[in-house]
């Protein structure tokens, strides 16, 4: 979806921080789009691009050819492939008004641009999405539906894995606050039954998106919509820029619908797909959302499903739900929330003895974990202040039955990951 005609498209030739770079000139209301090098010419120009640059680290091996190519598109071209410079956002930006761009990249403009496209698009036909209750999802919603309005059905599906109180935050934003069409499905018993006994990860992970289509579907049939709602923003797409010799020569359609049956043809509605996260937010904003919603830490697909080691039982993941919902109160109350890129709690399927309410426990351990990172493939663990775990674990040992030990998880990634599961 097409959002605006100043684009300035930065071709990759081994630049490590070029998303940065990407961004940073964003900042200064210019639209930039990431390719690599090994793209072809035609896909370039299919964004008619007012300028190019070409970005690459001191060092960096020439690949033969690649520069000519884009050159012979005769646009205005910065060269820093030399290295020098290519984190000079001034003469970035100079470079981009001298193209012709005007500094118009808003979020305000975009999310007028936005609406206009969605009517074009969907005319009078309906739009089912799948609402999660994260970040991408909700910002989409509220974005279909300020084009659409009624025209919009989401599908919001409770898997029994979710946060504490969730589906009550997502149904009284989208439902009451929003005025929104909002089928919500209670699964929990049918996806915790098939999760029973199931301790591998991996199954785990399979049967909860297996399930969660099947239930999908099964909501979005009796929709009949011919339009799906998606929110694939634009890292999700950077990889799927075709390299040379790819006959199709354009980015694919998103992946996120991977896994629906095939018999459900549906037109793919993606209207945050050019966004980096951050923008995204402050459509949300800018659309009215709350912060609950929008400034949310990143929540796994799988939901506790995988943060509860081992096979999930409904009294282990209550305990876990209301470990994690005491460690997320107390982080935000300390004012220490948005200062972590995620912080949560495991539930460990052993049990410590201790002692509780003054007599002999042998009850369950709970680990807490709170990392920092930029893209999540590397993360370094936060050193939250002692008192703090001090009191989120005296809360989690006072208030959850069945738990007597707190841990912290002080390992980075790598070697760690992230999730435990």
């Amino acid at each position: 979806m097409k959002q605006t005609p100043e684009t300035i498209v930065l071709v990759n030739f081994g630049c490590e921080g070029i998303q940065k770079f990407a961004r940073a000139i964003r900042d200064r209301h210019i639209y930039t789009m990431v390719m690599p090098c090994t793209v072809p010419a035609e896909r370039v120009m299919e964004e008619k691009p007012v300028g190019l640059i070409l970005c690459a680290d001191a060092g960096t091996p020439e690949r033969p050819g690649a520069r000519e190519k884009f050159e012979a598109l005769n646009l205005p071209i910065l060269d820093l492939t030399s290295g020098a410079g290519a984190n000079d956002v001034d003469a970035a930006v100079a470079f981009c008004c001298q193209c012709g761009c005007t500094g118009s990249w808003t979020m305000e403009k975009f999310i007028d641009e936005a609406v206009a496209d969605i009517r074009r698009q969907v005319g009078d036909a309906k739009v089912v999405l799948g609402l999660s209750g994260g970040v991408d999802s909700s910002v989409v919603a509220a974005l279909i539906h300020k084009a659409i309005g009624k025209q919009l059905t989401c599908v919001f599906v409770n898997h029994g894995l979710l946060r504490k109180n969730e589906p009550e935050l997502v149904q009284e934003v989208f439902a009451r606050n929003f005025d929104m069409n909002l089928c919500y499905i209670d699964a929990s018993d049918r996806f915790l039954d098939k999760l029973k006994g199931v301790g591998d990860p991996e199954q785990k992970r399979k049967i909860i998106g297996r399930e969660f289509i099947e239930v999908f579907a099964e909501a979005a049939a009796k929709i009949n919509a011919p339009f799906l709602g998606q929110g694939t923003i634009y890292p999700d797409i950077l990889e799927s820029i075709p390299l040379d010799g790819n006959p199709n020569g354009v980015i694919k359609s998103h992946h996120n619908v991977g896994g629906l049956p095939k018999n459900m043809k549906f037109k793919l509605v993606e209207p945050v797909e050019r966004l980096f996260k951050d923008e995204v937010r402050q459509v949300g904003r800018l659309l009215g959302l709350p912060s609950e919603l929008i400034d949310r830490h990143p929540f796994p697909g799988p939901s506790l499903g995988v943060r509860h080691v081992g096979p999930i039982e409904r009294n282990t993941l209550h305990m876990l739900r209301e470990a994690d919902a005491i460690v997320t109160e107390e982080l935000t109350k300390a004012g220490w929330y948005h200062k972590t890129w995620q912080t949560f709690a495991i539930f460990v399927p052993v049990k410590t003895v201790g002692i509780k309410n003054g007599q002999r426990s042998y009850d369950y351990v709970i680990a807490i974990r709170s990392i920092n990172s930029v893209d999540a493939v590397t993360a370094q663990v936060v050193r939250l202040p002692w008192e703090l775990l001090e009191t989120m674990m005296e809360r989690i040992v006072r208030e959850v039955d069945g738990v007597n030990r707190v841990v912290y998880d002080i390992t980075a990634k790598p070697p760690g990951t992230i999730e435990w599961e």
